[in-house]
């Protein structure tokens, strides 16, 4: 018979970077949060390094997390929510509700929209899963670092680069221009991206906010 899920209700407090994806916390800024789920999961760490395995899933009581074989090369770690509520909720986000979260819409260059983003960082914005690490040798998770913007600007360019060549070909003289003029509109939007954005100055815009325009036969220009 499955074992019985404790559920726990915790609230927690977390340190956040001074913005999203930054790399600095000079300003101490801090997001509230509380976690209501399992009060425990087990998972397996790489015995060489320590780091986290995700190829095998957080276990709990019902799923024998205790109980299983030990993979090979790996250790298990129990997680618990009394002694490191932040680690599990990070494994557990879908059990966070954060309390001072809310969202804020930025408007963008002309021709790019805007951009609705969390005012405050969520753990998933600020730490990543994937590196998280427990000193086995001391029985302690180790701090993560902050959380880098996955998307760079050499990405935009490359992405840009890439549909200006794809819609190579999509305007000609005898067009209507009710099918020309989206097509001239998005290829300029594209080639005026960079300065729009203000890319290679002190206040470009951070790449994760960049919004690149679609083109007319996805339903707009």
């Amino acid at each position: 018979m499955p074992t019985t899920v404790t559920t726990i209700t915790k609230a927690f407090t977390f340190n956040i970077a001074d913005e999203i994806f930054g790399s600095t916390a000079t300003n101490n800024l801090t997001a509230d949060a509380s976690y209501t789920g399992p009060d425990k999961i087990w998972v397996f760490v790489n015995t060489a390094d320590g780091v986290l395995n995700r190829q095998y899933v957080p276990l709990t009581d019902a799923e024998d997390g205790s109980e299983v074989p030990v993979p090979l090369g790996t250790t298990r770690v129990l997680i618990t929510a009394a002694d490191n509520i932040l680690q599990l909720a990070m494994l557990k986000e879908n059990f966070v509700t954060y309390a001072d979260v809310t969202k804020q819409t930025e408007a963008l260059p002309a021709a790019y929209g805007s951009v609705e983003y969390n005012t405050k960082a969520t753990l998933s914005e600020t730490h990543s899963i994937s590196e998280l690490t427990y000193d086995i040798a001391n029985s302690a998770w180790l701090t993560c670092a902050w959380l880098d913007d996955e998307i760079t600007w050499d990405d935009i360019i490359n992405s840009r680069n890439g549909m200006l060549t794809a819609s190579d070909g999509k305007i000609s003289s005898d067009m209507p221009d009710a099918i020309k003029n989206p097509w001239i509109a998005y290829r300029t939007a594209l080639r005026n991206l960079p300065a729009a954005y203000n890319h290679g100055e002190a206040n470009q815009t951070d790449a994760w906010k960049v919004q690149l325009p679609l083109a007319p036969a996805d339903g707009g220009a």
